[in-house]
């Protein structure tokens, strides 16, 4: 009987103490779960509050409004802060006048944020982001709005420090009137179209920012705590080169200019225009060069224009006779003939090379000409003029041009006749040519430059043979090229940049 109830009494204690530290463990766990619940709802509720300052901020800052007030709420365990140095945002044009590099923008951003544990809430550059465990996502957009080739970026600037907790009022004012960035027409002179800034005068005037804008590349950098955030948001809306830097929590988004549209400085030999963010089809509207002699002599010039881009070339080029280089001008001189060829070949399809050809070009009428500036003679190309036709020919491709087109109908498996111009639009294509047949130059140009890519170089070549560049001037020989852009996330060609200060105070 002692040995039962001693048993018995051992049970019971053993049953007590295990229900007991059972309860604890349920009553610890329970505990944890119920503050992890309460603080998730406290960043929920901070959420909620930043998204409607945020609403209140864009109507201060972009000028809707002086001054708004908004309730954050009780912070419990976190705290509201602003802060007028957190973040920068900085815009440069790169190779902005073709050799150096304009910074455009460069300034704080500031935020006001709610941390709380692991987690923090912040408002920054006109949207909001939530951070926790080195993540970050977006919980509404910044002020950055990027449509067709158009980035218009309103930068909201917090300009004032603060801090507060328990429950917290924000008080939103704008702290002066909206700083005009880009473009900024304040130069006292201009020095020219084609030219996107003013240099820095003499009289210590300002520069001139315009638009649109040209050469090099565009970049918005954004250093922050939610650089992240910032690089997927970045992703979403441009199809540009996004970069981050995690060492220096930076986010990068870069957009290539347009540059060929308008008018430029005809290359010397050998160098190129860039032609970028042009649209797919027969995007091309205008297209003019004006070639002007210099000391030398248009005596048996080849003039040329070319493209090499992946498995496709395409050259344009002008022959003047010899003998009448120097004697041409002044312009009462008889009218002459003279040849110009249209060659393209693709090294990814059978066809070999495809020839254009006028042998009998009139000096004096048409979209190709030789002109007189007094005794100097310019041969004067219109790319885009129907007025004159060529021929689709089978040549023997021993001309002096600056690409070896022989060599590539060598290579080709089989001649190129027929050829399809597959292109539906303004031109009337879907045709198909034969040896023989005719076409004007407008079409030619505007079909063959479709099958390119959007971003290409053309360059300048003549010739014969290693000829120098004496006999060209430059300085006098111009170009036109115009037309339509693309509207793909790559490209840049109107920016609108506007600084937007406002202050907040947390009571």
């Amino acid at each position: 009987m002692t040995s039962r109830a001693q048993s018995s009494n051992i049970g019971l204690v053993l049953l007590l103490a295990l229900t007991i530290t059972s309860a604890g463990v349920v009553v610890a766990i329970g505990g944890t779960a119920l503050t992890d619940v309460q603080q998730e709802a406290s960043n929920d509720r901070a959420t909620h509050a930043m998204t409607l300052f945020d609403a209140r901020a864009a109507v201060v800052g972009l000028g809707e409004g002086s001054v708004q007030t908004v309730r954050l709420g009780r912070s419990n365990d976190g705290q509201y802060t602003a802060e007028s140095e957190s973040g920068w945002l900085r815009i440069r044009h790169t190779n902005y006048t073709g050799t150096s590099t304009e910074e455009v923008y460069n300034a704080s951003l500031g935020s006001v944020s709610y941390r709380s544990g692991d987690t923090t809430i912040a408002y920054q550059g006109g949207g909001v982001w939530r951070h926790r465990n080195g993540g970050t996502t977006m919980v509404s957009p910044p002020e950055f709005h990027y449509r067709g080739t158009t980035l218009t970026l309103p930068v909201l600037r917090i300009r004032s420090d603060d801090a507060a907790s328990g429950g917290t009022t924000a008080t939103i004012r704008r702290t002066e009137e909206t700083v005009r960035v880009f473009p900024n027409e304040t130069a006292a002179t201009d020095t020219g179209e084609g030219a996107p800034y003013d240099v820095d005068n003499p009289d210590g005037s300002t520069r001139q920012y315009r638009n649109p804008v040209r050469n090099g590349t565009v970049s918005v950098t954004v250093h922050s705590q939610f650089y992240q955030g910032w690089a997927d948001y970045f992703r979403t809306r441009t199809t540009g080169n996004v970069s981050v830097d995690d060492d220096n929590r930076t986010a990068t988004v870069v957009l290539k200019t347009t540059r060929g549209v308008g008018q430029f400085d005809l290359p010397a030999k050998g160098e190129s225009v860039s032609v970028r963010g042009i649209a797919a089809g027969h995007a091309v509207t205008d297209f003019q060069i004006g070639v002007k002699k210099d000391s030398g002599t248009f005596n048996n010039l080849d003039f040329s224009l070319y493209i090499q881009d992946g498995t496709k070339s395409w050259e344009t080029m002008v022959s003047v006779p010899n003998g009448i280089g120097n004697s041409y001008c002044p312009s009462e001189s008889p009218a002459v003939q003279f040849p110009v060829r249209i060659y393209y070949y693709d090294s990814s399809t059978p066809e070999g090379v495809h020839l254009w050809e006028n042998e009998t070009v009139n000096s004096s009428t048409g979209p190709v000409q030789l002109g007189c500036d007094g005794n100097d003679m310019i041969i004067e190309v219109d790319l885009t003029g129907a007025g004159q036709t060529f021929t689709y020919k089978d040549g023997d491709f021993n001309e002096d041009t600056a690409l070896d087109w022989e060599a590539y109908n060598d290579s080709a498996s089989q001649a190129p006749s027929p050829t399809s111009f597959n292109h539906t639009g303004d031109d009337g294509e879907n045709t198909t040519y034969r040896f023989g047949d005719t076409q004007n130059l407008r079409i030619l140009t505007r079909h063959y430059f479709a099958l390119f890519d959007s971003d290409f170089e053309l360059t300048v070549s003549h010739g014969p043979g290693n000829r120098g560049t004496t006999q060209i001037d430059t300085s006098a020989s111009s170009g036109t090229l115009r037309y339509n852009a693309t509207s793909g996330g790559s490209y840049i060609t109107y920016l609108h940049v506007t600084e937007n200060n406002v202050s907040v105070a947390l009571d």
